[in-house]
């Protein structure tokens, strides 16, 4: 059914006659009264009832009426909308991700972008202390990072925690097959640890862990990409890397594997942050 011929119907059972529509509409009194015979064709009954004074609907003139009210009221709505929605202006939103939780925060990034359509958002990718950094000079709207702990000038959401595991390169792995592995067990073997840029975060905790375990760690590198640890065992490196398990992507050709700790461990943990002035307006 057509809108355009629903629209001359409405006007005509409004103005009681085809000339007065016509007017209305600014269109000649032939077509629309072609519009008008083409849809009783359609419905296959007389919509009105032709007197010298004016036209009257009929039963299905007048059901016809009512819902085509409601229909073209609808379109107009979501028409009115959909123009809203398109000649609005984005707001430019800036969004840093830390290297730590690249794909922790892949579908918190797909919720942003579906939940947000007014949003333009830009991504940038780097160390959790850089973020905050930017962050506090407000280049920055939101940080995906982990939590700066307690701070009057950050809102900070805190997120569901991400497991820490043990990536044990080839050399190392066949003593650990079928079973997990604790801190005393890794300890002493070339470590491989996430660390950031500046100040202290998840390195500091966990060799305070090591610490604890072992008397002399054996620290063989810092980097502050887990994929580049990863990268770097895959292609041989004799090692052992603690990291988030969201984080932890398949060796192909078995260069390393991973195993899970026998302690329970809770240092990764990812938030949401931005400035405490900027909370309300972005983040509900």
């Amino acid at each position: 059914m057509d809108l355009k011929r629903l629209r001359y119907f409405c006007a005509i059972a409004e103005q009681g006659s085809i000339s007065k529509a016509a007017i209305l509409l600014n269109i000649a009194q032939p077509p629309l009264g072609k519009r008008l015979h083409e849809l009783e064709a359609e419905i296959g009954s007389p919509l009105f009832i032709r007197t010298p004074k004016k036209m009257r609907l009929t039963e299905a003139g007048q059901f016809l009426y009512r819902q085509s009210c409601a229909v073209l009221s609808q379109v107009d709505q979501l028409k009115k909308h959909t123009i809203t929605i398109a000649t609005r202006q984005k707001r430019v939103v800036n969004i840093g991700v830390s290297y730590l939780y690249l794909r922790y925060f892949n579908q918190t990034l797909m919720d942003f972008y579906q939940r947000q359509p007014d949003w333009d958002i830009n991504v940038m990718v780097s160390d959790s202390s850089h973020l905050e950094t930017l962050l506090a000079a407000k280049s920055l709207d939101i940080a995906l990072m982990q939590s700066p702990g307690a701070s009057s000038a950050f809102y900070v959401r805190e997120l569901a925690p991400a497991r820490i595991i043990a990536v044990v390169s080839r050399a190392f792995s066949g003593r650990f097959t079928g079973k997990s592995v604790s801190l005393y067990d890794i300890g002493k073997l070339p470590l491989i640890l996430h660390h950031r840029l500046d100040g202290e975060g998840t390195y500091e905790l966990l060799l305070n862990k090591l610490y604890a375990a072992v008397e002399n760690v054996n620290i063989l590198m810092k980097v502050s990409e887990p994929r580049l640890i990863l990268a770097m065992l895959s292609a041989g490196l004799a090692g052992v890397a603690l990291m988030p398990d969201s984080e932890y992507i398949e060796c192909r050709d078995g260069n390393y594997l991973s195993f899970d700790l026998e302690q329970d461990i809770q240092i990764y943990k990812p938030a949401i942050v931005t400035l405490n002035t900027a909370q309300n307006s972005l983040i509900p």
